[in-house]
């Protein structure tokens, strides 16, 4: 698992090829492991209700309040909330453990620990385990990214443009593996989950495979010689008060990249959050999917399985488009393409027009391509170990996974309040204006909130990037 072969230098062409064959392999595995958790990453919401609706029949105590749906989203929204405080935690910890280690281990441990927690599942189904299964998903995910992204940056980060091209080629490979884990997921889910877990456990073990035996490690690719990184780096090597130090300091790791490396690197990192608030709606847009628009858990699956063919359109293309228009300029196209969705969203009510608007915003999941090759190219030159960077860029977003799903389901269900709210005899005709809008914008106001978003993320695009 060493990845960097038994000679102690190679030579120019061997690391050529070696980086090739890494990034082929990273592409890979990361197709192989969000195929794995995406079959799957539906699956918890109706299983979970299921055993709640089960052990509540079979029970004649007295019944709660809540439905069994309602109790299951409320136990994944703890579920999520809490793994986005632990990555909080862990994401610096793991970018300094990456500097110190190497990025081929902690992948194969990663997609181990999916792999066991799939096997879990189909051995003992309950709603233990498929929430653990749930936790460990988000997590090992999360902290896959930033192995990749640390990996991208070891290779190509002296080359911006070139470092953008091989972002929307794993993006694409994302995008692929999110399509068919979808539709793969909402066929096996009608089975029960056993089917669901044992088809994730088959792609997880060959995610775990290919970066066991296919991948070498960038930072010895990167650098005039091959050091095994056990043979540099052993445990007493390890500096255990710095560890903790970072530890502690974790929470301050998520908001590093806006107040300690300068005036250009905050406005990036501003401009990083707001593109990413909306993909962190948490389950809200599932649930408001289910209650406006009436959509079945399989036909949800196939709505979020469009969006993943689009999401390989756009990523496959990207780089002849960078290639003509350069990566600011691609950026403010594709920011205006994700105006689409959520405007359609807000000022109809069909699901089907919503998704014509998806197909015209084609470009919107690659917006952040732009803004992530500035970040990185910006911290190489500030000479930033590309661990740490993507630690505290990690730590960064779980903080608004912590944050956004809370905004969101709070403006959902007070705009679902409001929308149904009756007119008394004072001030009627304040109130009915309050009620005409509300009536049409108050359950899409997470929809609302995106456009805003989007405009500023504009803005700031134009000033800055």
């Amino acid at each position: 698992l060493q990845g960097g072969g038994g000679a102690s230098e190679l030579t120019h062409d061997r690391k050529v090829a070696l980086k090739q064959r890494t990034i082929s392999a990273l592409h890979l595995t990361s197709f192989l492991i969000v195929l794995s958790t995406s079959i799957v990453a539906f699956t918890p919401l109706p299983s979970i209700s299921r055993h709640l609706t089960t052990s509540s029949s079979a029970t004649t105590a007295a019944a709660t309040t809540s439905s069994p749906q309602e109790q299951a989203v409320k136990i994944l929204s703890y579920i999520s909330a809490a793994s986005a405080a632990v990555e909080l935690f862990l994401s610096p910890l793991l970018g300094t453990l990456l500097d110190r280690f190497g990025r081929k281990r902690p992948s194969v441990l990663l997609h181990s620990l999916i792999t066991i927690t799939n096997l879990g599942v189909l051995l003992h189904p309950s709603v233990w385990s498929i929430c653990t299964s749930r936790i460990v998903n988000v997590l090992c995910s999360g902290f896959l990214i930033i192995v990749a992204n640390s990996i991208i940056g070891d290779i190509f980060s002296s080359n911006k443009d070139q470092m953008g091209t091989v972002l929307g080629k794993q993006a694409a490979c994302i995008s692929s593996g999110f399509l068919f884990g979808s539709l793969l997921g909402g066929r096996l889910t009608e089975f029960g989950e056993r089917f669901a877990y044992g088809g994730a456990l088959i792609f997880s073990v060959m995610a775990a495979l290919t970066a066991a035996f296919r991948m070498a490690d960038s930072m010895d690719l990167t650098s005039s010689s091959v050091q095994a990184p056990s043979s540099s780096s052993s445990t007493k090597d390890l500096d255990w008060t710095s560890l903790k130090r970072s530890l502690w300091e974790a929470p301050l790791s998520s908001i590093q990249l806006l107040f300690h490396y300068g005036k250009h690197m905050r406005t990036l990192a501003v401009l990083l959050l707001l593109q990413s608030a909306p993909i962190y709606m948490g389950d809200v847009f599932q649930v408001f999917a289910k209650d406006e628009w009436g959509l079945t858990p399989k036909d949800f699956g196939k709505f979020v399985a469009l969006f993943g063919v689009l999401g390989i359109l756009s990523n496959s293309s990207l780089s002849l488009i960078v290639g003509r228009l350069g990566l600011r300029k691609f950026s403010l196209f594709a920011i205006v393409s994700s105006l689409f969705f959520p405007l359609t969203a807000i000022f109809t009510n069909s699901y089907r027009y919503v998704l014509v608007a998806g197909i015209f915003g084609l470009y919107s999941g690659a917006q952040k391509v732009g803004t992530t090759a500035a970040i990185t190219s910006l911290a190489n030159e500030l000479e930033l170990p590309q661990g740490q960077l993507q630690g505290e860029k990690a730590s960064m977003s779980a903080l608004l996974k912590i944050i956004c799903p809370v905004i969101y389901s709070t403006l959902y269900l007070k705009g679902k309040e409001w929308s149904s709210m009756g007119i008394g005899d004072d001030d009627r005709a304040n109130k009915l204006g309050l009620q005409m809008i509300m009536g049409k914008l108050g359950k899409k106001l997470p929809f609302v909130l995106n456009c805003i978003l989007s405009v500023m993320a504009f803005a700031v695009t134009w000033q800055n990037l």
